[in-house]
């Protein structure tokens, strides 16, 4: 019994030593740092913080009425191009665009089904909760795409005489896993 014990412990003390040089830097070799507690980013954990598309409604001249901001929270660090009032942030395949157009109907639903009769998609056009104060529509449809068929989801606010469009589309498989882009870009806020 006495020599199986002391093999026991033999061999314990050997591997303690091992362990023991592997976390107290007794080789050559750095330790390999611990593994990082931060996720990666994906689409739908892109920090937002102060990352905003502005829309700008400066006073109007002689009603004495101030100025506002319609403020659209955006994915940081997306690839972004612009074009006049149209910002298009993408990722991949996917697309958040922000617009601002002139709304030459009486409320965002009209105003919306407007943009979708000209765009020439179908889907289909509905009221939508309001978002920050404003009245709003949605409107759902899928592009062919050449082959390359994308889901997408527009949201159009009513803002006085202009619409602001909020735009996301991705493949259909991805659509509902990255979401949380919509969803973001949905906490608008300034009002007028």
């Amino acid at each position: 019994m006495n020599k199986k014990l002391v093999g026991s412990a033999v061999v314990g003390a050997a591997v303690l030593a091992i362990v023991v040089a592997q976390f107290a830097g007794g080789g050559d070799e750095a330790a390999a740092p611990p593994p990082s507690t931060t996720p990666a980013p994906t689409a739908t954990t892109l920090p937002y913080q102060e990352t905003k598309e502005i829309y700008d409604f400066p006073a109007e001249a002689g009603r004495g009425t101030g100025g506002f901001d319609v403020e659209i929270p955006v994915p940081t660090g997306w690839a972004l191009t612009e074009d006049k009032d149209r910002a298009s942030y993408r990722h991949g395949d996917l697309l958040l665009e922000t617009d601002r157009v002139p709304l030459e109907q009486e409320d965002p639903v009209s105003g919306l089904r407007a943009v979708a009769k000209a765009a020439g998609h179908g889907g289909t056009v509905t009221e939508h909760p309001q978002i920050a104060d404003y009245d709003a529509a949605e409107w759902d449809y899928t592009d062919p795409g050449g082959g390359s068929p994308r889901r997408v989801s527009v949201i159009g606010l009513g803002v006085g005489e202009t619409l602001i469009t909020i735009r996301f589309e991705a493949p259909p498989a991805e659509f509902e896993r990255n979401r949380g882009v919509l969803d973001a870009a949905l906490r608008v806020s300034g009002a007028g």
